[in-house]
């Protein structure tokens, strides 16, 4: 019986040095909260979906790129996983450009003593059934050759709250026909952009400002002295930017500056007026890829 009383008073020592040890620690209990308010680098650009002949429509964001995660002169995370297209600007409208398989370039008729206007139906710079010539009288020095001296042009759209830069790349180079020799030295690059411009619903630029301020500019293709042979080796910057393109509160159209791309024949023969009928038919075409970097 002692055995057990002592065995008693043992257990219950051992339970109130418990309790006095409870009693002397006191819990905690933490909830932490943080709000905060980071403007991320955002560029965003538009023009079509696709060609105009696969049923491409305009306009169309199909790049909405984060800087922040990108080291400088690297490209910006694309958070849209689509591929777009260019497009140009006709009648108060966007039109997604043509890919170039299914018509010809555009012609028109030199020193004759009367019409030979054209007239084009859309879409534009395509030569094709829905186009059509005026009757014109000719004499010794009626000629013909590409419609605005063979120039093609195209846009794309970049709004932006951050700096970015531009790079481009040259592929996909095609000869075909008489052609078959030329390559992306025989295509003339320039690259220029325009702050505001349009009309109507689809004016651009109004809450814009210059992005290339505080920056070079363009860097590659402001003359005329730049063919494709110039982005051919693989990404270089064509435009290094300086500043947002946004200036005042305003929609991402309002926000956007358009960059226009133009393109001419030259070289090989070919005059100032860039064909003539002794160099027969065929075609060149490449492909350039523009890529947003960041700063």
């Amino acid at each position: 019986m002692e055995r057990n009383l002592t065995s008693v008073k043992a257990l219950l020592s051992g339970v109130l040095t418990f309790a006095g040890l409870a009693a002397a620690t006191s819990a905690y209990g933490n909830v932490i909260d943080r709000p905060f308010f980071n403007a991320s680098s955002i560029v965003i650009v538009f023009g079509a979906s696709d060609f105009e002949e696969n049923g491409g429509v305009a306009p169309i964001v199909f790049d909405f790129l984060l800087l922040d995660s990108a080291p400088s002169g690297t490209e910006g995370d694309d958070l849209i996983a689509a591929d777009g297209r260019s497009i140009n600007y006709n009648t108060q409208r966007y039109n997604p450009i043509q890919s170039g398989t299914g018509s010809g370039w555009e012609f028109q008729v030199n020193d004759a003593t009367f019409g030979g206007q054209f007239n084009s139906t859309a879409p534009h710079q395509t030569l094709d059934a829905n186009d059509s010539y005026n009757a014109f009288g000719l004499d010794a020095t009626t000629d013909i050759d590409l419609l605005g001296q063979g120039g093609r042009a195209s846009r794309f759209y970049v709004a932006s709250n951050a700096p970015f830069d531009i790079f481009g790349e040259a592929s996909n180079i095609q000869a075909t026909g008489d052609f078959s020799s030329l390559d992306y030295t025989n295509i003339r690059y320039r690259l220029r952009y325009q702050v505001t411009g349009g009309g109507g619903a689809n004016a651009w630029g109004q809450r814009a400002q210059d992005p290339g301020a505080g920056g070079a500019g363009v860097v590659l293709g402001q003359n005329n002295g730049f063919t494709l042979d110039d982005l051919s080796a693989g990404p270089v910057k064509v435009f290094d930017g300086g500043q947002r393109t946004a200036a005042n509160r305003g929609s991402i159209m309002q926000q956007a500056v358009s960059f226009q791309s133009r393109y001419n024949l030259r070289g090989a023969g070919t005059t100032g007026n860039n064909y003539d009928f002794s160099q027969g038919i065929g075609s060149l075409s490449a492909d350039v890829t523009y890529t947003i970097y960041t700063p």
